[in-house]
């Protein structure tokens, strides 16, 4: 299983280890059939949003962005040729739409309600918030039993 987690699910689950935001980034890092994926730009927001939002400072944003980069399994290029063909509104939304393209991901796992949640699938990409995405785990484990 391929996932991408939007920023907002990174810094939901750096501001709280019990919320469903760190269990489905928890239960994707140990489980062994699920790979992560993020870019540069999903790292550049993660620090961004960090610094201007919680008021984190400069070293310890860069500190958590490195903390993030080495749960996920690949670190993926992309470029605004990547973009080509997505509409959405926000740019940052774009970058993200392109990664799942990209990598053929499962899962877009985002707190966007905005722009993200209401397209429900991008391509082969199903767009879930965590808690759903946390069921997803929840599912296959009752079913091996």
């Amino acid at each position: 299983m391929k996932v991408v987690f939007d920023s907002s699910v990174w810094i939901a689950a750096i501001g709280s280890q019990t919320g469903f935001a760190s269990v489905s980034i928890n239960r994707s890092f140990t489980a062994e059939n699920v790979e992560i994926f993020i870019s540069a730009q999903i790292l550049d927001e993660i620090t961004n949003n960090l610094q201007k939002k919680l008021d984190f400072q400069p070293q310890l944003a860069f500190n958590a962005r490195r903390v993030v980069r080495d749960i996920c399994d690949f670190e993926i290029g992309l470029s605004g040729k990547d973009l080509k063909g997505i509409k959405i509104a926000d740019k940052n939304d774009a970058y993200v739409l392109a990664l799942c393209y990209k990598v053929q991901a499962d899962y877009l796992v985002t707190f966007d309600r905005k722009h993200l949640l209401p397209l429900k699938k991008y391509r082969q990409t199903e767009i879930l918030e965590p808690k759903n995405f946390s069921k997803i785990f929840e599912d296959s484990s009752s079913q091996e039993n």
